[in-house]
């Protein structure tokens, strides 16, 4: 770390400023007070934060948002720097028009910059002799965190790249994704769900059915409408339960007796481990067994994979206990992650996309127009209350 820092100073020392990447994130140099930190040039930020809300908050597509970044007169990274008449050189710069495009927007998002890290060696020069770039892998990336003040916190980046990773397609001339693109599946062939509107309501319905032959899969169909309520209900009723639990952990870790889940998986590793011992033993044990004459060749044969199979089944079993063990050992916390995700939508009466990023993986609709909604930290929360069984 301390290396890269030396590099960045000595590259980038003696200039009023530099940008990173792709990222329409400019410094206009580092700190009197800390030869380390860079300052912003804070132009740039609004336009970042302008994005995030259309994006998560209004539902609008990567290339509604270019659209309207257009419409506004809001240059592209290439030609802001151009209209600050900042020394800038790029191969595509001639063929640059200042315009916004959807994939502009992605890499700028999904930069680390944003979190206030920065990263370099990206690309490097093919050789002395041939000057093409190539990418880099992401692992061999040099990143020095903290360098500048974030643009979103880590909670929005995450929530960031859950929503890109979707399928959020629009159709043509349409702007904005529709509120449940990406997070709808059929439930027996699994595929994405298609919308059609007719006479005055949009349905959602198997993209198998549609596009394949028939009986392959079956319609599927469900109202807009219907949906977005019982999505909100669901939401509610999670909520509620999250805000009981919260109360029943808190309760817990004030009372003298402790997490008995806690005991209970400490008792069954202690079982398993002693059942492990005890098989390996026996297995050991047959070699000489059949030396011995004890037992035939066959039969050390035949008991030495059942014994093999019995401990690798224990073996599974403790892994499996000792994953739980550290679990409860970080603690059971109202304050947590999935406690907070949840509890800050105590209120909440529409939902939003933003909403469905941070509460929903997937969901899943049945023939007969029933859901099941797969929500964040389902197995986080089984978990908790298995605790409190």
């Amino acid at each position: 770390m301390l290396r890269l820092r030396i590099f960045l100073v000595r590259i980038y020392g003696n200039l009023s400023l530099f940008d990173a990447g792709k990222g329409f994130m400019f410094f206009l140099g580092f700190s009197p007070g800390d030869r380390n930190h860079l300052i912003l040039d804070e132009e740039t930020v609004p336009v970042k934060k302008d994005i995030y809300n259309w994006l998560m908050h209004e539902g609008m597509s990567l290339n509604g948002i270019a659209k309207r970044l257009n419409e506004l007169g809001v240059p592209n990274p290439t030609a802001y720097k151009q209209s600050k008449g900042w020394k800038y050189n790029s191969p595509r710069s001639p063929q640059n028009d200042g315009m916004w495009v959807g994939s502009t927007i992605r890499r700028m998002l999904l930069d680390q910059v944003n979190l206030g890290h920065m990263v370099q060696g990206k690309q490097r020069v093919v050789s002395y002799k041939v000057h093409d770039r190539v990418s880099v892998p992401e692992d061999e990336w040099f990143v020095v965190q903290g360098t500048h003040e974030p643009t979103f916190t880590q909670e929005e980046y995450d929530n960031l790249l859950r929503l890109l990773r979707r399928d959020t397609r629009t159709a043509n001339g349409e702007r904005r994704v529709h509120l449940f693109s990406g997070f709808m599946r059929c439930c027996d062939c699994k595929k994405a769900m298609h919308r059609k509107s007719s006479n005055g309501k949009s349905y959602y319905f198997c993209r198998t059915y549609s596009e394949k032959p028939k009986g392959i899969c079956t319609r599927h169909s469900i109202r807009e409408d219907v949906l977005e309520s019982a999505v909100l209900m669901a939401i509610r009723a999670q909520v509620t339960l999250l805000g009981s639990l919260g109360t029943i952990v808190d309760w817990n870790n004030l009372s003298p007796t402790g997490n008995t889940h806690s005991q209970r998986v400490e008792k069954l590793l202690l079982e398993k481990a002693r059942a492990l011992e005890k098989t390996r033993g026996r297995c050991d044990g047959l070699y000489d067994d059949w030396k011995n004459g004890d037992i035939t060749h066959e039969a050390y044969r035949r008991l030495k994979v059942k014994y093999e199979e019995r401990e690798e089944q224990l073996s599974a079993a403790i892994a499996k206990l000792e994953e739980e063990q550290c679990h409860i050992g970080q603690g059971i916390c109202s304050g947590g992650e999935m406690f907070a995700a949840f509890l800050k939508h105590r209120n909440i009466r529409q939902v939003n996309r933003n909403v469905l990023v941070e509460l929903v993986d997937t969901i899943y609709v049945h023939e007969g127009k029933e859901i099941t909604i797969v929500f964040r930290f389902a197995d986080e929360l089984e978990r908790h209350q298995k605790g409190f069984k």
